[in-house]
């Protein structure tokens, strides 16, 4: 993941921390890759990546996670000053890969 796609995605965790969410999404629809905000069943449209950092995200994500042969990994990240470990999960959305990413605190974090 280039700089600038990692910051992409430390901007959607930092703001989804700061809405009080417990997860967000990642699914495309209509060629963008959109960000949803999820708080129990409940999901709603946060906003999308954009289009000239999408594909770049997307690997990653992958890379980072460690996906290329699993559907489950993890990422650590320091977001809002404090450090993370940001869980991804892959799945299939309507033939095309979508996300769900939920964090903790780490261990160390204080």
């Amino acid at each position: 993941m280039n700089d600038e796609a990692f910051r992409e995605m430390v901007r959607v965790l930092e703001g989804a921390i700061q809405a009080g969410v417990e997860s967000v999404g990642l699914e495309y629809k209509d060629g963008d890759l959109l960000v949803f905000y999820q708080c129990g069943q409940m999901g709603f449209g946060a906003g999308s990546i954009r289009q000239d950092l999408q594909q770049a995200v997307i690997e990653g994500i992958v890379k980072r996670a460690g996906l290329e042969r699993k559907s489950r990994g993890k990422i650590p990240a320091t977001l809002l000053g404090v450090a993370y470990e940001v869980m991804v999960e892959e799945y299939d959305s309507f033939g095309q890969s979508a996300f769900t990413l939920t964090w903790k605190k780490a261990k160390n974090a204080k």
